[in-house]
């Protein structure tokens, strides 16, 4: 039987910038990643390079193949926190969210994965990505996206580049993956070859006022 390896990759990078002023500065000593499918530098590796973070995931997914003695239903989740530093003066004015899966699954199973994050303390609207029930499903290669421009006259505008931010915050993500099917018969089994499951966010950085 096929063991399911999911990859999940956040990435935040700032387009546009050159010095260590105008950038993401994070703290992977101080990061958080843990849950019932993660475990950090166990089961979960998290990297930087440059403005760019990325957490790997080796075992947050939904291994349901269709033989008895399993159980009809699995969840698994996890919980990220990683610090990490912007100066003031500095705004996100566009964020991309994109997750990239594989699906095997008979008529009679569902799956989903789900993920709500915020950064610095603002909300990141949530993204969900549901396989439903009545449909078989065997795509290694399925791309799911969510792109959010925050406008300059924005609450979130105003939030980042209010005077005195405190330029220290952290990313926050919490993912959770579950998947359930109608009998021992029935399959649900998410994966891609190789990475798995793979989750950016890509935050573009700007100067307030520009």
């Amino acid at each position: 039987m096929k063991h399911i390896v999911w990859a999940l990759c956040i990435l935040v990078t700032a387009l546009g910038t050159a010095s260590g002023a105008d950038s993401v500065r994070w703290n992977l000593v101080g990061s958080i990643i843990a849950g019932s499918g993660c475990q950090k530098d166990v089961d979960s590796f998290a990297s930087t390079n440059g403005n760019d973070l990325a957490i790997v995931f080796t075992n947050l997914g939904v291994d349901l193949p269709g033989q008895s003695g399993l159980p009809l239903a699995q969840r698994k989740n996890c919980s990220v926190r990683v610090p990490a530093e912007i100066s003031q003066g500095l705004y996100i004015g566009e964020l991309t969210q994109r997750i990239t899966y594989g699906v095997t699954k008979s008529y009679g199973s569902r799956g989903s994965l789900a993920t709500r994050s915020t950064f610095f303390g603002f909300n990141v609207s949530p993204h969900i990505v549901t396989v439903p029930y009545g449909q078989e499903i065997n795509d290694p290669l399925l791309v799911s996206s969510r792109v959010e421009q925050f406008l300059v006259a924005s609450s979130w505008y105003y939030g980042w580049c209010r005077s005195g931010r405190n330029p220290k915050g952290l990313y926050q993500a919490n993912l959770a993956v579950s998947g359930q099917r109608s009998s021992d018969f029935e399959d649900l089994i998410m994966f891609v070859d190789g990475l798995d499951v793979k989750f950016e966010v890509i935050a573009s950085l700007i100067h307030c006022g520009v």
